[in-house]
């Protein structure tokens, strides 16, 4: 049996709120995959600041700054045109729903954008896409490696998310 790849057109697309936890009422705490969309220029997050809050939070200017070298080349997503969305961050995780709480509030023990602290990325949209494992691949049980093995997968098709370190 053949793995079916990930495609983003299969995923459920929530609009993200920095204000409003309700957002993520309806993500459910299952393990899948995700993508983070926005329409905040790439200049624009190369001059966020450095994370006020305490915890891993991702340092977004410096992964701007990693990320050039890929851009230049063709190989990093990047808008196709000013203001268009394009997917910044995607990954995988055992709950979706906790994970959409850390990208936006942030976590003391896991990396994330932990986008609220930001008031440059509440200017712009930003939606997370998420797809559970069950709905791609019924019984797959969530398998860690799966997960991982289609993630990479995707990127390797898209291209990387410029946010993503690894």
């Amino acid at each position: 049996m053949a793995i079916p790849i990930l495609d983003l057109a299969n995923f459920t697309a929530v609009e993200m709120d920095f204000t409003d936890p309700k957002w993520r009422a309806d993500i459910p705490a299952e393990p899948g995959w995700y993508a983070i969309e926005t329409n905040a220029p790439v200049s624009v997050l190369a001059q966020f600041p450095l994370p006020v809050a305490e915890g891993r939070h991702y340092k977004i200017a410096k992964r701007i700054k990693d990320a050039n070298f890929l851009i230049a080349q063709g190989a990093a997503i990047a808008p196709v045109r000013k203001g268009s969305p394009y997917v910044v961050y995607s990954g995988e995780h055992g709950n979706l729903k906790a994970r959409s709480r850390e990208h936006v509030g942030g976590n003391k023990g896991t990396g994330c954008l932990a986008l609220q602290q930001y008031d440059q990325a509440a200017e712009y949209t930003w939606t997370f896409y998420y797809l559970t494992c069950e709905a791609h691949m019924p019984g797959c049980e969530g398998n860690k490696m799966l997960r991982n093995y289609l993630e990479q997968q995707w990127r390797a098709k898209n291209g990387w998310p410029v946010l993503c370190s690894r």
